[in-house]
């Protein structure tokens, strides 16, 4: 009886369940209990310098810094196979059968099989011929490495000799490592028994040294993995742990009563430490393994070897994740009847952008070395509620890569710098962009003083470093007064429509339009009138010149081409609408009332559809080479014709401005990842996390999710819930309360910071409409109006919205 209620209550606390896994009831971990998930359904683990990725499998791999010029244990990318990993054996000693504690690499069959993803870990639990084994893997909030927190229990009513046995292969430095013939010979393993460790040192690092000469500097950095207790045997070679022609599933080492215990420089660089373990029936045994990266004259890796790698600290070590990572997700909580809404906004949004986007940089589908400028600025909008000071430093870090035009570069490495000077047209204007969101949040005028280098020499203010973003782009205008193209705008798959300078871009016009009316006031409060009077005036200009030139009769333009053609327009066989320039037409004002109703009736008409608003209609099936790539994308996928999430997020800006809730609410839940959760097979991707596209209509796999957890859309729809569709926001005067909600929702609350202080928000909508606000009360008493006070006091306000 007791079974059957536990079994009950336990399906109670399932959220969004099928036939994979499910959320748990407060969402902050997703379960999944069947590991032959449509794709790999991964966790990005970094606490800001070290980082791993992991699969419900057991793949993945581990880098410091950034996965592209700092890879530490080697992964190439394939998610179908999902075969590189760092794996653990298990194997009864007697028997001589043998499983891994993840499914991969062995795929045994289980008796149960079950892995949490959580805030910053991951456990794989799993039971094999009466053995559970619970495996635990984190990465070190302070520290350059992961932790992998084994435990293993004998619940076969017999005593079991047993061994686990870890095995990962090396890659330092640059990645992938296709020349793995060249680089190998440059690794050097050495077996540490007084650390039961294995350490690695490379002699190459692909960068050149002081004086410019190439392959002369070593990794700086000594890898390690290390065991808890004494292993039983080690080795450090690929082929006689695999056994040549051999395969991962069923190795070489498994035959094998010990490892060969090779090191050295004249094998292919590997790791694996193997334990063993005595088990009397119903007994439990917890080992510990570590891999980290020390880098020289800073770290020493013995010591930090020393401080992890044992059972206590592995379980100071979790609890201290767990704190980390509340002081990043807790300080805002939202409670409404939309349960899907709730666990995104609350947790996983803020995880994938923190840990994935601005830290680990690097997912399954997509592998970065560096920061883009537009990108990582926008995703450090996540910190303004807990650590604003955390985007404060991103935005320093962004102004610095600015050349003394104002033009920037379009990304760059995060170890030793360096990229590409972009002729895109939007890049530079994002920088004055997020100044507007983090000054109305902070008041912190101090940042635009802040003195930051130029890359080609000298040093401004941070606000100069914005007057000149602007200031550049109004040298970029066609004969019409339209912002140029250039190499593309923020869609960069119109990488050919404007290469000569002539093409334009309406949507650039739309967004320049709306940074100069933010910026504007910066300028008149720091007393440079004469700017402020210039970006004014080109402000009204652009409004008369993009409604002039831009409008289509239903909808706004997305581009011409260096010859002058319309792209997005009503005349063109394909690409006829663009979501962008009718969105952004709305955020920015320049659509009047009158065309802002258009456009949207327009994107709910063409665009908006079964999972979200797509970024064109009809999507390209013919390749046009003065348009660019987008257009050699398959018909449906990504940009062409696709869900672009980043962009279907600014659909529910767009909608709640125009005045229309329930189209917002509509444009969020299509891209709500929960709400997928009934057709995993035709979704694939992760129920929990954002991807950057879903197959559009014409695509043979409409609604497909791909390129997950590496997405700027992340950010943004968690913006789009707590900012627009709840409504409460900052603003300079303080934060306004606007809700924009299903007339359905009776009530909802909202606990957020702001400048110092908790407000605890509750939203009663007894009158059971969309929009309106009929009375605020703060701590008791009623104000006028409803942006609330700005208390500045460290202290906790109760607030009382009554719509109607």
């Amino acid at each position: 009886m007791s079974t059957v209620q536990n079994q009950s209550t336990t399906q109670q606390n399932q959220l969004f369940q099928n036939e994979y896994g499910y959320f748990t009831e407060n969402g902050r971990e997703y379960v999944i209990t069947n590991p032959r998930t449509p794709r790999p359904w991964s966790n990005i683990i970094s606490n800001g310098d070290y980082s791993f990725m992991v699969s419900q499998a057991g793949g993945g791999a581990s880098w410091r810094g950034n996965a592209g010029q700092n890879r530490i244990t080697r992964l190439f990318q394939d998610v179908i196979k999902d075969s590189w990993g760092k794996f653990i054996y298990l194997r009864d000693r007697s028997s001589g059968k043998f499983w891994s504690a993840a499914w991969k690499p062995v795929m045994a069959e289980f008796e149960h099989y079950e892995v949490r993803h959580g805030i910053g870990y991951s456990v794989f639990t799993q039971q094999v011929d009466g053995i559970r084994s619970e495996l635990t893997v984190f990465v070190a909030p302070d520290a350059p490495l992961e932790i992998m927190q084994l435990k293993i229990t004998n619940n076969s009513g017999q005593t079991r000799e047993l061994d686990a046995t870890t095995y990962f292969e090396w890659a330092p430095g640059f990645a992938p490592d296709e020349h793995r013939e060249f680089h190998k010979i440059f690794m050097n393993s050495e077996y540490r028994e007084d650390l039961n460790a294995i350490q690695l040192e490379k002699y190459l690092w692909a960068f050149p040294d002081e004086k410019g000469r190439s392959n002369n500097v070593s990794w700086p950095y000594t890898a390690f993995h290390a065991a808890s207790e004494q292993p039983s045997s080690y080795d450090a070679d690929k082929e006689s742990f695999v056994g040549m022609y051999g395969e991962e599933s069923r190795p070489q080492a498994m035959q094998d009563q010990e490892l060969a215990g090779h090191t050295g420089r004249f094998g292919d660089a590997a790791a694996s430490l193997r334990v063993a373990v005595k088990l009397e029936p119903g007994a439990s045994h917890t080992v510990v393994f570590t891999i980290g990266a020390a880098e020289h004259e800073k770290e020493d890796a013995a010591a930090l070897i020393r401080e992890y790698t044992s059972v206590e600290a592995a379980e100071r070590t979790l609890a201290r994740v767990h704190e980390f990572w509340s002081e990043l997700i807790d300080t805002e909580e939202i409670q409404t009847p939309d349960p899907a809404m709730n666990i995104m906004t609350n947790v996983w949004l803020k995880y994938q952008s923190i840990s994935c986007r601005l830290w680990g940089k690097t997912a399954y589908y997509q592998v970065s070395a560096g920061y883009g400028f537009r990108d990582q600025l926008q995703d450090s909008q996540i910190f303004l509620t807990n650590k604003p000071e955390l985007m404060r430093k991103q935005i320093l870090m962004h102004a610095s890569q600015q050349f003394q035009e104002g033009d920037v570069l379009h990304w760059w490495f995060t170890i030793r710098g360096g990229g590409p000077r972009t002729r895109c047209s939007d890049d530079l204007l994002w920088l004055p962009f997020i100044m507007d969101s983090y000054l109305k949040e902070t008041q912190d005028y101090q940042i635009l003083d802040e003195i930051t280098p130029f890359l080609d020499g000298g040093e401004a203010t941070v606000y100069e470093h914005c007057k000149r973003a602007i200031e550049k782009s109004f040298l970029r205008f066609s004969p019409r007064g339209v912002p140029l193209m250039g190499e593309h705008d923020w869609n960069d798959g119109l990488s050919a429509i404007g290469y000569d300078w002539k093409g334009e871009s309406f949507w650039v016009g739309e967004f320049l339009y709306m940074i100069l009316g933010s910026f504007a006031p910066v300028a008149q409060r720091r007393g440079d009138q004469a700017f402020a009077d210039k970006m004014i005036e080109v402000q009204g200009s652009l409004k008369q010149t993009l409604n002039e030139y831009g409008w289509d009769g239903e909808w706004y333009l997305q581009a011409t081409t260096d010859d002058g053609l319309k792209v997005g327009s009503k005349e063109n066989e394909e690409g006829q609408i663009f979501l962008n320039p009718q969105i952004w037409a709305v955020i920015s004002g320049v659509a009047d009332e009158e065309r802002g109703q258009q456009a949207m009736a327009s994107v709910s008409k063409h665009l908006l559809r079964d999972y979200g608003s797509l970024l064109l209609y009809p999507a390209y099936t013919k390749v046009r080479r003065d348009i660019g790539y987008i257009t050699r994308y398959a018909p449906g996928l990504r940009e062409n014709g696709g869900v672009y999430t980043h962009a279907a997020t600014w659909a529910v800006w767009a909608y709640t401005l125009a005045g229309q809730p329930e189209k917002a609410y509509e444009a969020y839940s299509k891209i709500c990842p929960p709400n997928r959760s009934d057709d995993p097979n035709g979704y694939v991707g992760e129920p929990y996390v954002t991807p950057g596209n879903s197959d559009g209509p014409i695509s043979p796999n409409y609604g497909r999710g791909g390129w997950t957890w590496y997405t700027g859309s992340s950010q943004w729809l968690q913006r789009m819930a707590t900012n627009w569709i709840l409504g409460v926001r900052a603003e300079h005067e303080g934060l306004l309360v606007d809700p924009s909600i299903p007339s359905e929702w009776p009530e909802f609350s909202y606990r957020r910071n702001f400048r110092g202080a908790t407000y605890l928000i509750h939203v009663d909508n007894a009158a059971g409409v969309s929009r309106g606000v009929k009375s605020i009360t703060v701590d008791g008493k009623e104000i006028e109006g409803n942006i609330l006070p700005d208390f500045q006091d460290g202290k906790k306000h109760e607030v009382k919205v009554i719509m109607g």
